[in-house]
């Protein structure tokens, strides 16, 4: 699915990422864990055309994309998140999610125009499309409010209802569970399995929420200093003495 190969980085004299190389596997959720500082952030810029590699290759269902731009990685279905939800804040939740489908008959003024056919089908088409995703992300009771009055953890699922609508192979998700209350989360946390397991779409998560991550991932990779330090079960990074010790902060033993 994904292959980062002797991937580097650099701010000025800084390694930001220094030769990483790890490969996605589809069908999974892999988690990415790591100190602050590792590079992890940076590294979904890099895959996402948000950054551009400095040496090294990404390579996307075997194509290279390491100088791809944002546009061209999510229009083969590669798309990322950020740490704070980006919604649009005085649009109803519905709205918020009617204006993520790419390809819209309407976006050329003239063509809108001649067709309006084509265009009032694909809106229609697309509302059902939200109404089914709000659905997957238990927020249908919500599907006329104001996306800026939704709590945090609220915010997050919409902003995974707006990527399904764009028909996602691969979703980077930048620190999904920070800020929001237990309840939300373990709610999330459901709402991935399901997205992961029924519409086969696979996930790479960036989290400090350890019990999160965890108990959520099929496999774990751990970050530091912009290199991979462990790639693996969840429990066998849990017995890794360097990660418990220096990364994690506990230990089982």
């Amino acid at each position: 699915m994904l292959k980062i190969e002797k991937v580097y980085k650099y701010f000025g004299g800084v390694k930001a990422v220094d030769g990483l190389s790890f490969e996605i596997s589809s069908e999974k959720i892999t988690g990415l864990i790591g100190p602050n500082g590792a590079g992890k952030s940076t590294v979904f810029n890099l895959i996402t055309g948000f950054s551009r590699v400095d040496e090294g290759s990404i390579k996307f269902e075997n194509k290279e994309i390491s100088q791809f731009s944002t546009e061209k990685t999510v229009k083969m279905g590669l798309i990322r998140t950020f740490q704070l939800p980006g919604e649009l804040k005085n649009m109803s939740v519905l709205d918020n999610l009617l204006v993520s489908p790419m390809h819209h008959p309407g976006e050329s003024l003239l063509f809108g125009w001649i067709n309006r056919r084509k265009s009032n089908k694909f809106e229609q088409t697309n509302i059902v499309d939200a109404k089914k995703n709000l659905e997957i992300v238990g927020l249908t009771h919500l599907i006329k409010e104001k996306a800026g009055n939704l709590s945090t953890g609220q915010k997050k699922l919409l902003e995974l209802a707006r990527i399904l609508m764009m028909k996602p192979k691969l979703i980077l998700l930048d620190e999904p569970a920070a800020g929001i209350n237990p309840t939300l989360i373990n709610s999330l946390s459901e709402v991935i399995i399901d997205i992961n397991k029924k519409q086969k779409i696979d996930f790479v998560i960036i989290e400090h929420n350890m019990d999160f991550i965890m108990s959520l991932s099929d496999e774990i990779i751990v970050m530091a200093e912009g290199k991979t330090l462990i790639k693996g079960s969840p429990e066998e990074v849990r017995k890794n003495d360097k990660v418990l010790n220096s990364y994690l902060g506990y230990s089982e033993k």
